[in-house]
Parts: structure tokens; sequence; C-alpha cells
């Protein structure tokens, strides 16, 4: 084999985990909205039911973290392209490639910057929360690490100009 093709294959099983990683998401997304159902339903029967606002506060940060990669590798996030259409086509490209540029930067350094507060959380069992429910810490900042260096890397891919081979919704202008 030679080295472009496991350089592709490598890119194309990271493209496959940012797939699952949406996708498991959208689970998590509905596991949240089943909590915050049954917290409202115990509150309209009378029942002490603690925690939701905790686990909230920890899957919204997975939520957001884990559908980021698959979002930057299918082109999907918002894109202003008012000043963009107004630039010649040589300097759009210029600006393609810097912003790509500066969202790998942004996202490789909060990936760094959160490692640490990530292992820590995971060696010292640090928890979230107040009172009753304790929620352990280190799942959202792992989520944080891994999401935003994932992030930084389909950035570094659209510098280099690799496509993505995974099979993406088609893209709607509005």
């Amino acid at each position: 084999m030679n080295r472009v093709t496991a350089v592709n294959k490598i890119i194309h099983a990271i493209d496959r985990l940012a797939q699952a990683m949406m996708v498991a998401t959208a689970f998590v997304a509905f596991g949240m909205a089943f909590a915050i159902l049954v917290e409202i339903s115990c509150r309209l029967l009378g029942i002490k039911y603690y925690g939701t606002a905790e686990h909230i506060r920890n899957l919204l940060i997975l939520i957001v973290f884990l559908q980021l990669p698959y979002a930057v590798r299918a082109k999907s996030m918002l894109f202003v392209d008012i000043f963009q259409n107004l630039m010649p086509r040589g300097l759009r490209h210029v600006n393609y490639k810097m912003c790509a540029l500066l969202g790998a930067v942004f996202f490789a350094l909060l990936a760094y910057g959160a490692l640490d507060p990530a292992i820590r959380a995971w060696v010292d069992h640090e928890y979230e929360g107040e009172g009753v429910v304790d929620v352990p810490a280190w799942p959202a900042r792992f989520a944080v690490v891994c999401g935003s260096a994932m992030t930084a890397w389909f950035y570094l891919l659209r510098i280099l100009g690799v496509e993505t081979q995974l099979k993406l919704p088609a893209r709607q202008e509005v």
C-alpha cells in the first residue's frame, strides 16, 4: 500500500468518526429532551426530581463540540458571502484559506487550553453541580478537547484542499 492511499484511508476514517459523533449527538439531544419531559411531568405530579439542570449543562457542551467537526467538514458553517462576492476571484481564494487558517489556529489553541483541565477533571474526579446531584465534569471537558482538535484538523484539510468522501446532504441556498 502506498503512502497516499494510507493517508486517504486515515482521512476517511476520521471523516466517518466525525459523522458518527454527529449521529451520537442526535441521540444525546433526544435523551436531553426526554429528561426535560420527565422533570416537567414530575413537577406537575408533585414528585421531587433532581439533577436535570446539572445534566443539561454538560449535555449542551457535548452536543456543540461533538457536532462541530462534522459541521466544518461538511462546510455547513454559517458563511456570509456579501463581502466575499465583492472581492476579486484571487483574493476570495486567499481569504478562504486565511479564514481556514484562523479556524485551525483557534480550535487548536482551544483544544490545547482545554486539555489540562480535562485531565485534571479525570484524575481529581471533579464534579459539577450543587446540592443533591453531582455530575462528572470530565465528559464535557474531553468533548471540548476532542471536538476542537478534530475541528482544527478539518480546517487544516480545507487549507490543503482535501475534500471529503462522505455522502453529504445537498446544500440549500436561502
